[in-house]
C-alpha cells in the first residue's frame, strides 16, 4: 500500500480515504484544526485504525529545520509542517513512497526540495520550486540565513522573502 501523509488542510477539506492507502499524519495536527467537522474527520480516521498518528525520529526534524534555513523557508514552516515533512523522510529512507496532502506552499516547495511527492486539495499547488531570498525592506540589506525572530538586526524592521533567480 501506498503511504499518504496527511497535514491539518487534508481533514479541513475532507481528504477521501482510499482502502488502497496507508494514512499517517502527526499529532500536532489535530492541535491546529479549528473546526468541529475537521476534528470529527480526524478522529474518525484515526479510532477506524485508518490513519496512524506517528512521530518522525528526531534526525529527521534535524535534518528539516537544516534544509529548510537553507532554502529561505525556515519562518514559513510550522512545526507541524517540519513534523510532516521529517515524517515523509523517514518513510522515505525505508523504501516508501510517500505522498504528502497539504495545500501549504512553504511544505510542498520544501516536499518538491526533498524528493517528496506532494498534492494539493483546495489549491493548484506549486507550480515550480524556489529557493528563497531574505532581504530587509527598510535598508534593503541582503541576508544569507534566517535572523533572530525574523528582524533587521540593523534597522529592526520585519524581513521579508522573495525568491532567488
Amino acid at each position: 500500500m501506498r503511504p499518504v501523509i496527511l497535514d491539518t488542510s487534508a481533514f479541513i477539506q475532507g481528504y477521501n480515504l482510499s482502502p488502497e492507502e496507508d494514512y499517517y499524519t502527526v499529532s500536532e495536527v489535530l492541535g491546529e484544526i479549528r473546526e468541529e467537522l475537521g476534528r470529527m474527520r480526524y478522529e474518525g480516521a484515526r479510532s477506524s485504525g485508518r490513519l496512524r498518528e506517528t512521530q518522525p525520529e528526531e534526525k529527521w526534524v534535524t535534518e528539516i529545520e537544516v534544509k529548510a534555513k537553507l532554502s529561505g523557508e525556515a519562518h514559513k514552516l510550522s512545526d507541524t509542517d517540519k513534523q510532516l515533512l521529517a515524517l515523509g523522510l523517514q518513510l522515505k529512507s525505508q523504501g516508501d513512497a510517500p505522498t504528502i496532502v497539504s495545500d501549504d506552499y512553504s511544505v510542498q516547495n520544501m516536499a518538491s526540495r526533498l524528493g517528496l511527492r506532494f498534492a494539493a486539495q483546495a489549491t493548484r499547488g506549486i507550480k515550480r520550486v524556489y529557493e528563497w531570498g531574505i532581504y530587509c525592506p527598510g535598508c534593503k540589506r541582503k541576508f544569507e540565513s534566517p535572523q533572530e525572530d525574523n528582524v533587521c538586526p540593523i534597522c529592526g524592521t520585519e524581513l521579508k522573502r522573495k525568491p532567488r533567480r
